[in-house]
């Protein structure tokens, strides 16, 4: 009687082919589908991913941008100081000096062109963001028909050339403040989050109005009038104390001026802006994600009208 291992060996060997290679036998695992191990991306892979499918289009859109708009002039880049600093220079004059109005009694005459424009300076990046990206797509049509092109950029790029110009004109508000006597606190250093947050609610609406223009060629004149009526119902002109108690609840409803009084919390008034962040926060995140969400799904069509 052969020993276990030889009978092992002899049918190893009679499984054999001609090139000597041992054959699998009819009741090995070959026949089980192959295992594949799929491993997923970590979340630096993924965000260095996107950084790099939405950054560097994003940052040649913003550079072809700025080249249109200040390339062919002659001090170039200079214009985006020169035109916040005039508008500074101008409203200190009227407000202040011709007029010498006071934002609040306690406050001097010089005060008032700075609460005015800590309110305009936001509410303007607000407003060329949106009025320009209602026409981005149809400016950039060329580009949308590339697969590999990421459309969300599109929208994009004019919210990023308002926030450039914004950030100048709140550096010179500053440098005003402190000239007109006004002493910065801690709270300064919230301005950032501050402008995050309109930048995340600004392109929420941009998204929106980009596909919509698309569809409803209306819109982009619609659009300014929109504007020009939130400007006027936001206390950036006058006080909040002067908003009759009856129209309160239009105030609570309008995310643009709780962005407002923020900003003057933390440039002006050297006050804490945490009870308005909340507010700012989901109305932002909100607004963000409703555009995003609704640009997704209508880009596809709208490529058909353009």
């Amino acid at each position: 009687m052969a020993a276990p291992g030889s009978v092992e060996l002899e049918r190893n060997r009679n499984a054999a082919d001609t090139s000597g290679r041992i054959l699998p036998r009819a009741d090995d695992s070959v026949h089980s589908p192959p295992r594949v191990v799929v491993r997923r991306a970590g979340v630096w892979q993924r965000s260095l991913e996107r950084a790099h499918r939405y950054g560097f289009p994003l940052l040649a859109l913003v550079r072809r941008d700025f080249q249109i708009r200040y390339g062919q002039t002659v001090i170039g880049l200079g214009w985006a100081v020169l035109q916040p600093l005039v508008l500074l220079l101008l409203y200190t004059v009227v407000f202040s000096v011709i007029l010498q109005l006071k934002f609040r009694a306690q406050d001097t005459t010089g005060h008032f062109a700075l609460y005015l424009m800590s309110g305009m300076f936001p509410f303007l990046a607000l407003s060329e963001g949106v009025q320009r990206a209602s026409s981005s797509l149809k400016e950039n049509q060329s580009l949308l028909y590339n697969v590999r092109f990421p459309a969300e950029v599109v929208p994009i790029v004019p919210v990023v050339s308002a926030t450039v110009t914004e950030v100048i004109g709140l550096t010179l508000l500053t440098i005003f403040a402190a000239l007109f006597g006004v002493s910065l606190s801690v709270w300064i250093t919230f301005l950032p989050f501050l402008i995050g947050m309109r930048i995340i609610a600004t392109l929420g609406v941009a998204w929106l109005v980009s596909v919509l223009n698309v569809f409803f060629t209306d819109l982009g004149q619609l659009l300014g009038l929109v504007l020009t009526s939130l400007m006027f119902l936001t206390p950036i002109f006058y006080p909040v104390e002067m908003v009759p108690e009856s129209l309160s609840w239009a105030l609570t409803v309008n995310p643009l001026h709780h962005l407002v009084e923020a900003y003057r919390a933390v440039i002006l008034e050297a006050q804490s802006p945490l009870l308005m962040l909340p507010y700012l926060v989901v109305w932002s995140i909100g607004l963000m994600a409703l555009g995003l969400v609704f640009f997704r799904k209508a880009i596809e069509p709208a490529k058909d009208f353009l």
